[in-house]
C-alpha cells in the first residue's frame, strides 16, 4: 500500500459515554470533552493515557445513528480502528481494491479536529476507519 496505515485510535461503541469513560478514568486515563458530532450522528470522548492506544467513545446521539445496530447486536463492543493516512481518497481507492467498501465519504469529523474521515468495511477486517493527516 503506498498509502500507509498509521494506527490512530479504537473506536468503541457504547451507550453511555460517562458510565463507560468512568472504567478507564478510574486506570489513569484522561477523558477529552465529549462532543456531539451531527454530520456522524454520534457523541464522542477520546481517552488517552501515556503509552496506551488511544480510546475514542462513541455514544448514539438519536435513534437513527449508525453504531445503535452494533450495540443491539453487541453491547458494548470495539466498534472500529481507525488509521491516519496521507490521501484519504488514494487509500479509499487502494481499499477498495482490496475489497473493502467505503461506507461513507470522507467528510470533517469535529472530533477531530475538522480532519476528513470515511469509513470502510471488509467482511474479513471489519470496519475501519480513515484519518487524513
Amino acid at each position: 500500500m503506498n498509502n500507509e496505515l498509521r494506527f490512530h485510535h479504537i473506536g468503541i461503541a457504547c451507550r453511555d459515554i460517562d458510565a463507560t469513560k468512568a472504567f478507564y478514568l478510574a486506570q489513569g486515563y484522561s477523558a477529552s470533552e465529549t462532543i456531539d458530532d451531527l454530520l456522524q450522528d454520534v457523541r464522542v470522548c477520546f481517552l488517552n493515557k501515556p503509552e496506551t492506544p488511544l480510546i475514542e467513545l462513541l455514544a448514539p446521539i438519536d435513534d437513527q445513528s449508525p453504531i445503535n445496530r452494533t450495540l443491539e447486536a453487541s453491547g458494548v463492543t470495539p466498534y472500529h480502528m481507525c488509521y491516519e493516512v496521507d490521501d484519504i481518497i488514494e487509500a479509499s481507492k487502494e481499499l477498495k481494491s482490496q475489497h473493502f467498501v467505503q461506507v461513507s465519504k470522507p467528510a470533517p469529523a469535529c472530533a477531530i479536529g475538522n480532519k476528513r474521515v470515511c469509513f470502510m468495511y471488509s467482511k474479513n477486517n471489519g470496519l475501519i476507519e480513515l484519518v487524513e493527516r
